[in-house]
């Protein structure tokens, strides 16, 4: 009896497993973020609208992401610069994977990429899709993306100012990082399939006991 309880125990585990992964099946998304690059003009903050410039952070993967995989992610930034603001130059991209850890914003993973033009203050990665490869320990809940940019602004006078490490205050949406547990499935429907065939090869060779009924 003892035997025949841990085989079910084996294909209810292993069936449950499976379960939660066809019913996590990949698709894609994407995930934007905005944020606006201050007045910078002079060298300092200021407070002229006109020279400020409005950043659109587009990425585009796969969710859900699972545990010690690496991930790809078509990352497009698009500035919408203000009237005072003659060029807008973007050069890299950080996309570094966060998550709240005590109320500490922590970083766990981060990818940079060398930024080209796609068209009219429009930028995507120049070698195609940046690659984050988060730890293999990396699962849970509430994980989310942010940004780091390295920029400059020419301003209508010629004059310039730009950040190496510019990151706007805003993140993605909080998403799930799983753990694959397709294969612990499989090992338990075969380890209980190979059970079934060890006790009827006993049942058969008469060494198992028949079930009485009173």
């Amino acid at each position: 009896m003892l035997g025949a309880v841990a085989i079910a125990i084996l294909f209810g585990d292993g069936a449950f497993a499976l379960l939660l992964t066809w019913n996590a099946a990949p698709h894609p998304v994407t995930m934007a973020v905005g944020g606006t690059f201050p007045d910078y003009h002079g060298g300092r903050i200021g407070s002229n609208v006109s020279n400020r410039v409005s950043f659109v952070f587009q990425i585009e993967t796969v969710l859900p992401w699972r545990r010690g995989q690496i991930q790809a992610l078509s990352a497009y930034v698009t500035a919408q610069p203000g009237s005072g603001v003659q060029l807008v130059d973007a050069t890299t991209l950080a996309v570094q994977l966060e998550r709240w850890y005590r109320g500490i914003r922590t970083t766990l993973a981060e990818g940079i990429g060398r930024l080209a033009l796609a068209g009219q203050n429009r930028w995507g990665t120049a070698g195609g899709p940046m690659h984050l490869s988060p730890d293999g320990d990396v699962a849970g809940s509430s994980f989310f993306l942010a940004f780091a940019i390295n920029v400059t602004v020419e301003y209508q006078d010629g004059s310039t100012f730009g950040l190496p490490r510019w990151v706007p205050d805003a993140h993605t949406a909080f998403f799930d990082i799983l753990t694959d547990v397709a294969p612990f499935g499989v090992a338990a429907l075969a380890a209980g399939g190979l059970g079934i065939t060890y006790m009827l090869v006993q049942l058969r060779s008469g060494r198992l006991p028949a079930i009485r009924r009173k």
